[in-house]
């Protein structure tokens, strides 16, 4: 096949199907797949799971059903954070496997202190899982007296 330019999905899954046929591993061990319970299943995709957000003493709830929480300048964002360091559409909060994890898409990065924990920078679409209890800070480092600091809350 020429990779020189773009190929269509066709053509490149009959040529990896060939080459797949033709590799000679024809030996792979093939395991069971694993069975999992329903309360398992149903703690993996609970879309009535909920965190809340907050910012100057309101309360922002995020429910895994809403499929995604967006934190920005922008007023169509779910949390408005007005600060010049923000970007219009910041980060994203999304609910993956039983976990909430929280998506950097900024110029700036996304600052996260978990309690207990040293500050952590997300940057150009890095992930992290929210869990228990932590502060946000879009586009610039976590500092106590900042008033447009977001805090979190993931009950267990």
């Amino acid at each position: 096949m020429d990779w020189s330019g773009p190929v269509s999905l066709q053509a490149f899954q009959e040529d990896t199907r060939h080459m797949t046929a033709n590799s000679g591993d024809d030996h792979e061990e093939r395991s069971p797949t694993q069975r999992i319970s329903a309360e398992r299943m149903h703690a993996l995709y609970d879309l009535n799971a909920r965190m809340v957000f907050g910012l100057h003493g309101a309360e922002h709830w995020f429910t895994a059903g809403a499929r995604v929480f967006v934190l920005g300048r922008s007023h169509d964002c779910d949390l408005m954070v007005s600060v010049p360091v923000a970007s219009r559409h910041h980060a994203r909060v999304i609910y993956r496997k039983g976990k909430f994890v929280l998506i950097d898409q900024s110029t700036n990065g996304t600052y996260v202190r978990l309690q207990g924990n040293d500050e952590i920078c997300l940057l150009n679409g890095e992930e992290l899982p929210l869990v228990g209890e932590g502060l946000i800070s879009l586009g610039r480092p976590v500092a106590e007296d900042d008033t447009h600091l977001v805090s979190f809350t993931v009950p267990h």
